[in-house]
């Protein structure tokens, strides 16, 4: 008689098997965050990296020039005849007489030094990039008329435009610009060119602050042309002449002018003007740009060129007194940390990655007292005093 012998197969049982994954997946949940905040820190440290070396190369032009990079290639007093006020009916003459500036922006004079010397001899054999001279009152037929018209076309005015090297050369993305944090290239409504102050009818009143932008919906040039995450400090708003005494710093009686930062209109800023000290004035840090909802920072409406902006405003990181309407373009000035397009502002959460004129870099909080912005932001406005209360 044959006996059959029955065995039992070794294995989990259903009940176990889902044991197993609940517990997986409970560490995973545990483990994600880790690595997400991992992930962010390695970011962030990219971006301190960015801000340094695009200060560093700041530094190299100044070793080699004797002098920061001109902030922009923009109308500025003394650059006319004696009747031409810099500003005509409270416009400011960047946007009314573009055939005489070409608006080439800061970043443009450091790219021999962030190896992309091959993108800056392209603008530089076609632009003038001598802060002293413009295209204004040139006679028909000179020569410095092309290239002193604006970057994008050398032959303003022409239907159908005739695109310069320029325009080719600001294609580019360069990497040492872009915030691994941030996806800039998201903007694809409108583009900031970039953010502007002037003095209005009368320079003791308050001067008018804004951005310029190119502000055709969704047109190619959108996504095409090279963005930036970084741009150097304007302080309040630049030199503009005005006598307007700044309200925040209370009894200090400074001038918005007096509170200038080293990247204005046809700067020539020295380290010997930054009075203030190198270690307290701010000299590059991030950006994001404009977003249809800047509390949250989503919805990108329109990111930075690098080819034609100026410094930031530091003035714009005091909040709006009294605030802006919601959902108005200029909402996103009712909070320091809200993204804007003419403002420092960063993906990398409570704070913002800063460089100061020395070069040191470090994480901001945007908790700063409000007047501090003010006072880092400008390079020889006497008040770093006032950082020691």
């Amino acid at each position: 008689m044959v006996k059959s012998v029955r065995t039992r197969r070794k294995g989990f049982t259903l009940v176990e098997l889902l044991v197993v994954i609940a517990i997986i997946g409970i560490l995973v949940g545990l483990l994600l965050p880790a690595v997400q905040a991992a992930r962010e820190a390695a970011r962030r440290m990219t971006c301190q990296k960015n801000v340094r070396e695009i200060g560093l190369a700041g530094l190299n032009f100044e070793s080699a020039y004797k002098r920061l990079p001109p902030g922009l290639m923009a109308p500025a007093p003394g650059l006319y005849g004696a009747a031409t006020p810099p500003y005509a009916g409270g416009v400011p003459l960047y946007l009314a007489d573009m055939n005489s500036h070409n608006g080439i922006g800061h970043l443009v004079h450091i790219l021999p030094y962030i190896e992309a010397n091959a993108i800056y001899r392209v603008i530089e054999q076609e632009m003038n990039l001598n802060p002293d001279t413009c295209g204004f009152g040139l006679p028909s037929g000179d020569p410095g008329i092309a290239r002193n018209q604006y970057w994008w076309n050398n032959d303003y005015g022409a239907s159908p435009p005739n695109k310069p090297s320029a325009w080719t050369a600001s294609q580019n993305n360069i990497p040492i610009f872009l915030c691994p944090s941030d996806i800039s290239e998201q903007g694809l409504e409108l583009s900031i060119i970039t953010p502007l102050c002037y003095s209005g009818g009368s320079a003791a009143t308050r001067p008018p602050r804004g951005f310029y932008n190119e502000a055709t919906p969704f047109g190619d040039w959108h996504r095409t042309v090279g963005k930036t995450n970084y741009l150097g400090s304007m302080g309040w708003g630049g030199k503009h002449g005005s006598t307007w005494i700044e309200p925040v710093l209370g009894t200090a009686n400074v001038t918005a002018t007096e509170l200038m930062g080293p990247f204005y209109v046809r700067s020539k800023t020295k380290l010997a003007h930054i009075t203030d000290g190198t270690s307290n004035t701010f000299y590059f840090g991030e950006v994001t740009g404009w977003w249809n909802k800047p509390k949250t920072m989503t919805s990108r409406k329109a990111s930075i060129w690098w080819i034609s902006a100026i410094g930031q405003l530091t003035g714009h990181m005091v909040p709006a007194n009294p605030p802006q309407a919601a959902g108005a373009t200029f909402e996103y000035l009712n909070a320091t940390q809200w993204g804007g397009p003419s403002k420092f502002s960063s993906m990398h959460g409570s704070s913002v990655q800063m460089s100061y004129c020395d070069n040191s870099v470090r994480s901001v909080p945007f908790s700063m007292e409000s007047r501090l912005w003010l006072i880092l932001g400008g390079m020889a406005d006497g008040q770093q005093g006032i950082l020691e209360e």
